[in-house]
């Protein structure tokens, strides 16, 4: 159970609106009083969040998580100016640049992946997207309805974003769903950056699950063209599959390996 509570200073409407949210997702709304966080987390532990003028949000002693494009803004004020993104670039592989895909986005998180996919890929391209952790999902699921941004097309890309609650481990052991053109995983927390603020609030309840070789050759079974993941060290990756494809600038913390299907069922 997931329990929504307004902000401390929350006015009339703003209460009124954070309940309309809550019951409109399945959520318990509950007054807030004069409770503080630690009130709250002493009464429902992490299953609660507070809603704000910035829309729900996860409150932690180590600071709090709502809905931003973080640097997915900065990634496409750079597609604007003709500058390149190594994702894109992944999730398209060396196909056609005007053909439109279908992705599948198995670690949402925040949704800036999601969000620059759906900017940026060919028109017609559409990008679902899967997210384990309840709250992380109806924060971002929340961005993705309802954020507004001041450039009409950006917040057209959110909306075309479908987010839905699960582990993307049933998906792909499962033999049922949508069949999509990609795969794209960001194994968050496989190698950890302990210093980056933006995940503190979320740390504890974010998923710490690895992903195996297992399950990769999985997912390569699943996707029609490719599987793309995002890591910061791909020396076993390299190992276990010689045949990847590694994208990404020369000095960047970060980079996106690409498997090709048709080279891995062959």
């Amino acid at each position: 159970m997931i329990y929504v509570v307004p902000s401390l200073k929350a006015k009339e409407k703003l209460q009124s609106e954070g309940k309309a949210w809550a019951e409109s997702q399945g959520f318990t709304y509950v007054p807030r009083g004069k409770r503080t966080i630690q009130d709250l987390m002493d009464e429902y532990g992490e299953d609660f969040l507070v809603y704000s003028s910035r829309g729900p949000q996860i409150d932690r002693p180590e600071g709090s998580h709502f809905f931003s494009l973080n640097m997915a803004e900065l990634r496409i004020q750079n597609l604007r100016k003709g500058q390149r993104d190594h994702l894109l670039e992944a999730l398209i592989g060396r196909g056609s640049s005007h053909q439109p895909l279908s992705v599948l986005d198995c670690t949402c998180g925040f949704g800036a992946d999601a969000a620059v996919a759906s900017f940026g890929l060919p028109a017609g391209s559409r990008v679902d997207a899967l997210e384990v952790s309840p709250l992380l999902e109806a924060v971002t699921s929340w961005g993705f309805s309802h954020f507004v941004h001041k450039k009409d097309d950006v917040t057209a890309a959110l909306r075309r974003i479908s987010l839905r609650r699960g582990d993307y481990r049933d998906y792909l052991l499962s033999d049922e769903g949508p069949v999509y053109d990609v795969l794209y995983f960001d194994p968050m927390f496989q190698r950890p950056v302990e210093a980056s603020c933006q995940f503190q609030p979320v740390r504890a309840i974010m998923e710490h699950g690895s992903l195996t070789r297992d399950l990769i050759e999985r997912a390569l079974q699943k996707a029609r063209r490719r599987v793309v993941i995002k890591e910061r060290d791909f020396r076993q990756l390299c190992r276990d599959f010689p045949e990847v494809t590694l994208y990404g600038g020369k000095y960047s913390r970060i980079g996106y390996a690409v498997l090709e299907c048709d080279s891995w069922k062959k």
